[in-house]
């Protein structure tokens, strides 16, 4: 949406020059050509830097769960996950300098409920998908100079153990759940389905020196 209001803002800006002088025109057209080139590769950059942080931290968590799983089962993953999945967002996050996690619109930790951008981005998939259409991470660019990378997070086969619906969640793990979790809403999906995001939030001048 931000770089179709740039184009059309610029593509307006050219056809006022052109009216005044054609040379002038011309050289308006080719500065702001490149200014929307180097919006497209500073939205790349964002891209690629928030897919290596999520994809990162998340092979993580999943080896200390397959690792807690392989041993005790989906209750003892549950521990791990309640435990550990936070203070791997939180420190992570201070390793990187940014602001991570990971969020839904049905939640699991209240702790990680969405912000406003991020329930937009959410519900915005949500009818995407409704409509057999393709959904990809969105980048909102602050005035403030922060730069958001929210990208969606698809239910996995192994999470369906405690996220699925009744034929996959047992008792014995609801009851597990409900321990850890009084207001667990994160249950019900099918693999593939949309189950949140990742929300990372870049402070201004993160990529100055990428």
């Amino acid at each position: 949406m931000y770089k179709k209001i740039f184009v059309i803002a610029i593509s307006f800006s050219a056809m006022l020059w052109s009216c005044d002088s054609d040379s002038q025109g011309e050289k308006k057209t080719e500065k702001d050509k490149k200014a929307v080139v180097d919006i497209t590769i500073a939205d790349s950059t964002v891209i690629k830097e928030g897919k290596k942080i999520a994809m990162g931290t998340f092979k993580i968590l999943n080896s200390k769960l397959k690792s807690a799983i392989d041993k005790g089962g989906p209750i003892s993953g549950i521990e791990v996950c309640s435990s550990e999945a936070m203070k791997l967002t939180d420190s992570i996050a201070k390793v990187y300098n940014i602001k991570l996690k990971r969020t839904s619109l049905k939640t699991r930790n209240q702790d990680n409920w969405p912000s406003k951008n991020e329930e937009i981005a959410l519900n915005t998939w949500k009818v995407e998908v409704e409509n057999g259409g393709k959904i990809k991470p969105q980048i909102i660019h602050s005035n403030n100079g922060e730069i958001q990378f929210i990208a969606p997070i698809k239910l996995k086969s192994q999470c369906i153990t405690c996220h699925g619906s009744n034929d996959f969640v047992t008792a014995e793990i609801k009851a597990k759940l409900k321990i850890h979790y009084h207001e667990d809403k994160a249950t019900g999906y099918k693999e593939g389905d949309l189950r949140g995001a990742w929300s990372i939030i870049f402070p201004k001048g993160y990529f100055d020196n990428l």
